[in-house]
């Protein structure tokens, strides 16, 4: 069974292929890249022609709400947008999820009025993860509906 660090690490060796920026993983150019939570969890993945020019990115897991499933992600620069959709990947476990049942987990984003589910949300279950498509940066975190 392939395992979300797994598939990670799957990741991270195609983009260095593909010549896109993985060590110096905060800042993305127009090549694409991805860049990682500094807990590991939260992954996002940027295409090649996304961004015009070098940017840097981070993303830092903050204390979540008591209602959340992981810590706020704030990505920052907040409202950064793309050219094209990127992947935003967060990889739980059984620990984390508790009684839940995976195929309840969402992706939320903070806008202006509060929390929305993020578009496009597919369940990776033999991965553990589940990811979203984000066009703009923003603060993120992962809830059980």
């Amino acid at each position: 069974m392939l395992t979300a660090r797994t598939a990670f690490a799957a990741l991270l060796l195609t983009t260095v292929a593909t010549g896109c920026d993985v060590w110096d993983a905060d800042r993305i150019g127009p090549e694409g890249g991805v860049v990682v939570s500094d807990d590991g969890r939260m992954a996002l993945e940027i295409p090649e022609g996304a961004l015009d020019e070098a940017v840097e990115i981070t993303i830092v897991a903050t204390e979540g709400d008591d209602d959340a499933l992981a810590p706020v992600y704030v990505i920052e620069p907040m409202g950064l947008t793309f050219k094209y959709p990127t992947e935003l990947v967060f990889d739980y476990d059984e620990e984390s999820l508790g009684d839940s049942d995976p195929e309840a987990l969402e992706l939320v984003t903070l806008r202006e009025l509060g929390w929305d589910y993020l578009p496009d949300r597919k369940l990776h279950a033999d991965d553990q993860t589940i990811s979203v498509s984000l066009m703009s940066l923003s603060a993120v975190t992962v809830v059980v509906e």
